[in-house]
């Protein structure tokens, strides 16, 4: 059995949830199931190291620089002339395309909602992936005519199977889609997040640890307003930030708070530092309204750090008892309560904790994802 895989997460992440999930799962695929993967160039982080394939040549877009000028591409055509390769605008595309019409394969899988494939099955059959309903569960954020809205409701009627990464997203695409619940089959996230032993402490100070991006139903900003109490009782914890820098309006916040001393952010520029910030923390806070699996989790647990989540969308399907649960809302919430019981955690009681974690853990593992996607595939040969 074959399965092709497409370029399109590749291509828009160098580093991210979805181009990583597909690549892990590649990886691990079970003996017996044989993949191509439609990619030429690309500068994504994962491809080679966990897929093991190397992509070709350059991003058009990085060639020279990182930005387009007038003349670029009749030096880049130049260029390829000189060294012998054969570059065409959007070879990924070309290349995915000769192969579908090849038609040497079994099973396609696209890695985001582009529906440019449709024409060229001929009637293989096809497994989509929805990692979230985010879009549509926020249309506030989003407009109508979002392309991602627009191709995933088309895509998702269409599929032979769809891959959902959590109950909870296959609850939400059977509610908004009006898809049929034999068709979604759940099949949860890895983690691949390495062990460093003795991390070197990049904060001195005690601090509560937020990962990733903080805008809109991250909920990031009510978060801190909620936890203001018990950052004044305690004027040595800092709040530490590892992700995007913060906005003009985050900076404005929290000099209107007076705590722009008290959150810090830091970029952890490798595995062995986010390690080590999750290690070190007091706890792990995941204020987040909505995700469809939630990966940082499992980092977490992975770091032996205290998981501290919102109880809210999937997260307690994930993880069930291994974690302190929070309530939030514009008008209340008990984020301080449990703020003040980590904190005053007993070592054995946090190590009881860190126990559940590390059961919790076992029961995610990239090899058993991919074997339950192998069955997938299988049941539509």
């Amino acid at each position: 059995m074959k399965i092709l895989y497409d370029y399109q997460a590749f291509v828009m992440q160098k580093f991210g949830g979805v181009s990583r999930c597909f690549a892990e799962l590649v990886k691990h695929l079970p003996l017996g199931v044989d993949f191509d993967l439609g990619v030429r160039e690309s500068d994504n982080a994962y491809i080679q190291d966990i897929a093991g394939v190397k992509p070709l040549g350059y991003k058009f877009q990085h060639f020279i620089c990182n930005y387009n000028f007038k003349g670029k591409w009749q030096l880049h055509k130049l260029y390829d002339k000189i060294i012998g390769g054969h570059y065409y605008p959007n070879y990924n595309h070309s290349m995915i395309v000769e192969a579908l019409d090849k038609g040497n394969y079994d099973i396609f899988h696209p890695t985001f909602f582009n529906d440019y494939f449709l024409q060229h099955l001929k009637g293989k059959p096809f497994v989509l992936t929805i990692h979230d309903m985010i879009p549509e569960k926020y249309p506030q954020y989003f407009p109508r005519d979002d392309f991602q809205i627009i191709k995933k409701r088309k895509l998702a009627k269409l599929a032979n199977a769809i891959i959902a990464v959590s109950e909870n997203t296959k609850k939400d695409i059977i509610d908004i889609l009006n898809i049929t619940e034999e068709k979604i089959h759940v099949v949860y996230h890895g983690c691949s997040f390495p062990v460093f032993s003795n991390p070197k402490k990049l904060i001195e100070k005690p601090y509560i640890l937020h990962v990733g991006t903080r805008n809109l139903y991250k909920n990031f900003n009510l978060f801190i307003k909620h936890s203001l109490p018990f950052l004044r009782n305690h004027p040595d914890i800092l709040i530490v930030c590892t992700g995007p820098s913060f906005s003009g309006e985050e900076s404005k916040i929290l000099s209107d708070y007076k705590i722009e001393d008290r959150v810090i952010h830091y970029w952890a520029q490798t595995d062995e530092e986010l390690f080590s910030l999750y290690h070190n923390a007091i706890c792990f806070a995941y204020p987040s309204e909505y995700e469809g699996f939630g990966i940082p989790i499992l980092e977490a647990y992975t770091s032996e750090c205290p998981v501290l989540l919102n109880r809210s969308s999937c997260f307690p399907e994930i993880a069930g008892d291994a974690a302190v649960y929070f309530k939030m809302d514009d008008k209340s919430s008990n984020i301080c309560e449990k703020l003040e019981y980590i904190n005053s955690m007993s070592n054995d009681e946090r190590r009881q904790l860190l126990n559940k974690q590390n059961k919790r853990l076992k029961l995610y593992s990239w090899e058993k994802s991919a074997k339950q996607l192998s069955d997938v595939y299988k049941s539509l040969m």
